[in-house]
């Protein structure tokens, strides 16, 4: 009995040491794995590396967006409240423009037992102003200098629209790009905001092993961050410099363009405005001053600019004409100075009218009654469609951000925007351009490459990406370009043109339309038109000039648009100046 006793006493105590041995062997080797990765963690510190911005340059490599390269100042965390008080008192004496209160305030938001990292107090001194105070400031305690840098646009204003700037990443940048979280900032607007990605780089990271102190003990790995990252534009500083000139008292935009690869060497729009304003947040003061300005130099007219084309589209009409009516380019009608239509009469820009026309007269005097009268005969429906092949009513693909489509009117369009039914006037005023019709100067320039190339361009800033063009005409379309073409070159370059006389001392060939705008209706019972000079500055109608040169072999496409700038012709010395400047520049030929 007592031997029975034994045994279970000895096996219970078997089983308590066996359960005790295999405790210890979960705790001491299995958990053992977890333990050290716990305390490598408490060990190592991934620190992540941020690359510089990269600059922005033209083709020739001439800087228009770059980094200012300078430093920034944090302070320790977990400072008491004196200590802190004291360093910032301190870094007052040497830099008088820090605001004390907002320091304290901000480092103060960001120190937590659980922020081992300096908190920044000054994003970005200046590397001058750092010189005499670097070595005085380093051995100061709970002090600590980085290097950093800041964007500069080195040409304030120059195409101030098309290369946008940077702002401070918010929590909507930051969850669309994580990245942004550590850049702090992100582009905003224009070429800055649509290759952001390319500009901000890949970041980086090192891990190294810390102490207790979180002090750097040792370097375990490192990935550099990616800084092949710079963007090369198709923009040459030199003629966007002319185009500046051309246009210092003057609101409107200039496009130069390649007539077929699409690469756009001028884009300006007018005013500008200072871009480095707007460097580390702009000023209530300046934002206000820009926001009050009437000249709205905010807007980018060259993509968001929406106006009545007005003339400039006659080649667009013309060509939906020869493809769906009984004529051609040689066909004869009388233009008398209006016909009527119902009770509306719709007059000619030309009070007498032009006698007799054929489709090379109409686009040379821009002769209104010649487009008036085959309107009548043309579905609405017809003409927007060839209106839409040649771009109008769409996004041309240009690589900046927020690009508008414009309004290409039909009846279901007018039907949707005003209740009301389309009626034949709506055709007439919509084949010369005016009426509901709006375009961007983005969008003439492009059609304008159509017509001088037979393919619809992808415009487009960035000089290495593939921006193919696109066949959008037909055959027969494209064997009706040179008459057209031809109407082009007469309008600029023979006796009678609209913009013959206003183009001389030209030295390359031009062909060209010219286009005059109206912003207020014309009533019926006018028969002598106010002079454009002498109506208040907002009646004047918007002059719209379009041309490709040289006439014989077409390279380049010029486009410029002055608001209330009274008659196309009116920009006829403007489009020479450019024309004579892409010639000294060597890019045509003599």
């Amino acid at each position: 009995m007592l031997g029975l006793r034994m045994r279970f006493v000895l096996g219970l105590l078997g089983l308590v040491w066996a359960v005790l041995v295999f405790k210890i062997f979960i705790l001491s080797i299995k958990t053992n794995d977890y333990f050290e990765q716990l305390a490598l963690r408490n060990m190592t510190k991934k620190e992540i590396l941020v690359p510089t911005r990269g600059i922005i340059m033209d083709r020739n490599r001439e800087l228009l967006a770059i980094n200012q390269l300078g430093f920034s100042i944090s302070l320790a965390p977990a400072l008491k409240s004196k200590a802190l008080e004291d360093k910032i008192a301190l870094l007052k004496y040497y830099f008088p423009d820090l605001d004390k209160d907002d320091a304290l305030d901000n480092y103060q938001k960001q120190n937590s037992r659980y922020n081992h990292n300096a908190i920044p107090i000054l994003d970005f001194v200046p590397y001058a102003s750092m010189q005499t105070l670097y070595a005085k400031l380093l051995q100061i305690p709970d002090i600590v200098i980085a290097p950093t840098n800041k964007r500069h646009y080195p040409n304030d204003a120059l195409a101030s629209h098309v290369i946008g700037y940077l702002g401070a990443a918010d929590s909507n940048d930051i969850a669309k790009n994580p990245a942004s979280q550590y850049t702090h900032t992100i582009g905003k607007t224009g070429l800055e905001k649509e290759y952001n990605a390319l500009l901000q780089g890949a970041l980086g990271y090192k891990l190294v092993s810390v102490n207790a102190l979180n002090q750097e003990l040792e370097l375990l790995e490192i990935k550099e961050p990616k800084t092949n990252n710079d963007l090369i534009l198709s923009l040459d500083k030199r003629l966007q410099r002319k185009a500046d000139a051309l246009f210092a008292d003057k609101r409107g935009a200039i496009i130069v363009m390649n007539a077929r690869s699409g690469e756009i060497l001028v884009a300006g729009s007018y005013p500008e405005y200072n871009l480095n304003n707007f460097i580390g947040g702009i000023s209530v003061s300046d934002w206000k001053s820009l926001q009050d300005d009437p000249g709205n130099p905010l807007l980018n007219r060259v993509i968001n600019g929406l106006y009545p084309p007005g003339s400039v589209v006659k080649m667009g009409t013309a060509l939906s004409f020869l493809e769906n009516l009984p004529m051609n380019e040689n066909t004869i009608i009388p233009t008398p100075g209006y016909i009527e239509v119902g009770k509306r009469k719709f007059r000619d820009w030309k009070p007498g009218g032009h006698q007799d026309s054929n489709l090379y007269k109409a686009i040379k005097e821009s002769v209104d009654v010649y487009f008036y009268k085959f309107a009548l005969d043309l579905p609405i429906e017809k003409l927007t469609k060839t209106f839409s092949q040649m771009g109008f009513g769409k996004k041309s693909g240009v690589d900046l951000p927020n690009e508008f489509v414009g309004i290409l009117p039909d009846p279901s369009w007018k039907m949707k925007r005003f209740g009301t039914i389309w009626n034949v006037g709506d055709t007439l005023i919509t084949a010369i351009g005016q009426g509901s019709f709006l375009t961007t100067p983005l969008q003439v320039a492009n059609y304008t490459a159509l017509l001088a190339s037979g393919k619809l361009p992808t415009p487009h800033f960035q000089q290495n990406g593939d921006f193919p063009a696109k066949d959008v005409l037909d055959k027969f379309q494209k064997s009706k370009l040179p008459a057209l073409r031809k109407g082009m070159y007469e309008a600029c370059s023979q006796q009678g043109g609209t913009a013959y006389k206003s183009t001389r001392g030209v030295h390359v060939s031009l062909a060209c339309k010219t286009g005059t705008a109206q912003v207020v209706g014309i009533d019926q019972n006018t028969t002598t038109r106010t002079r454009e000079s002498e109506m208040e500055y907002s009646q004047r109608s918007h002059a719209w000039i379009t041309a490709f040169l040289p006439y014989e072999k077409p390279q380049y496409v010029v486009t410029i648009l002055v608001e209330h700038g009274e008659g196309g012709s009116k920009n006829g010395p403007l489009l020479k100046e450019m024309a004579n400047t892409l010639l000294d520049l060597g890019y045509i030929k003599p």
